[in-house]
């Protein structure tokens, strides 16, 4: 018996106490248990029970138990809507229009950072009117709380906290996460706000789905939280806005993430009638791939298309602003991202489309045509 705990625990049959049990995964469990409550080590006894999918879309699970889900949407894209379908697919499962989600939880805590205090009163009156809820009936399993009396991000996370000790919820929306940073584009802050919404997931229980919003012009979220709440989430979704005010929810795209499962598509419209969107009755439109811009364009139209974005000499950090707003302005379905520029820009160059040279002072690259001055 010391023989086995001392090669498995090097060392810890000095730990004293234990002499009586007999199965190691016991033993290992009991003293981890002893130490730090906060570890956790499987063994073959301690599986965690089964939990479906806490929430799903179109059927497809886009939320499991203590996991993280993060949408991205400009602001009007429809983000808040598709909170309020979330919260009014816990009291109505059956019949009311929830843009396609469907949940298991029971209870859902929805926080808002941003609204005045009468417009997220109008978002808990829609999602009553979307769950078919008679006026004056009380529902005790959602609260719709604002946060926007409470100035600091410290606060906020202290605030939810306190929430989360003295009520049981399922479901954390969170319509904003940024603001519970001082400072998006601070690593530290994010990280460390990551590892919180983590911690309390864990601590209380709970699953987390977030909003995001992105850098002006693409689907990018903004600044380190954007990036490090990508990282962690399970699945990453976009609420994508068509030309005829069509929203298209999708996690199909250069920055998407669907952990355990297939794609996900649904798409809403506003209904002016009810004042409020509803799932679009026709089918979701079929996706086009962007391809690379360097696979979409013939020799030819990649001579004029260097000759218009290069009439002069240009830096590296001038020629792919040039090549992003020519191809965003010209050309649909291709990649207009940084990356996939950049690596454009070296194609064009490896090809003989554009010429370089390095200064010898500054030492910067510049870019032109054959038929632009070297001088």
């Amino acid at each position: 018996m010391s023989e086995k705990k001392g090669t498995w625990l090097n060392g810890a049959d000095e730990i004293k106490g234990f002499e009586h049990l007999e199965s190691i995964d016991v033993i290992s469990e009991t003293i981890i248990n002893e130490i730090d409550a906060e570890l956790f080590i499987p063994n073959w006894n301690n599986k965690p029970p089964y939990k479906p999918p806490i929430i799903t879309l179109g059927k497809e699970s886009v939320l499991s138990f203590q996991n993280i889900t993060t949408i991205i949407a400009q602001p009007g894209a429809g983000k808040s809507s598709v909170m309020e379908s979330i919260a009014s697919a816990i009291i109505n499962k059956e019949t009311a229009d929830n843009l396609g989600f469907e949940t298991s939880a029971q209870s859902i805590l929805f926080i808002d950072f941003e609204r005045t205090h009468t417009d997220v009163w109008n978002s808990f009156s829609r999602t009553m009117k979307r769950a078919k809820v008679e006026q004056g009936t009380n529902i005790e399993n959602i609260d719709i709380v604002s946060f926007r009396n409470i100035s600091t991000a410290e606060k906020r996370k202290e605030k939810i906290e306190e929430i989360l000790k003295n009520k049981r919820f399922d479901i954390l929306l969170l319509d904003g996460i940024g603001d519970l940073v001082s400072d998006t584009n601070s690593l530290f802050e994010a990280i460390e706000c990551k590892s919180w919404v983590r911690y309390i997931t864990s601590t209380y229980n709970v699953s987390v789905f977030s909003s995001l919003h992105p850098n002006k012009g693409s689907n990018t979220p903004r600044g380190h939280i954007g990036s490090e709440m990508m990282r962690e989430s399970e699945n990453v979704l976009l609420i994508e806005v068509d030309a005829d005010g069509t929203r298209t929810i999708t996690s199909d795209f250069a920055h998407g993430k669907s952990r355990n499962g297939k794609h996900v598509n649904s798409s809403f419209i506003w209904n002016d009638e009810l004042k409020m969107f509803v799932t679009a009755e026709f089918e979701v439109k079929e996706r086009k791939v962007k391809e690379a811009p360097q696979n979409k364009f013939e020799h030819q139209e990649l001579i004029n298309l260097t000759s218009i974005t290069h009439s002069k000499k240009l830096t590296a950090s001038e020629s792919i602003e040039k090549l992003t707003n020519y191809l965003k302005t010209t050309v649909s379905y291709v990649k207009t991202d940084n990356n996939s520029i950049k690596s454009f820009l070296r194609y064009l160059e490896d090809n003989n489309y554009l010429l370089s040279s390095k200064d010898e002072k500054d030492k910067r690259t510049t870019y032109y045509t054959r038929n632009e001055s070297k001088v």
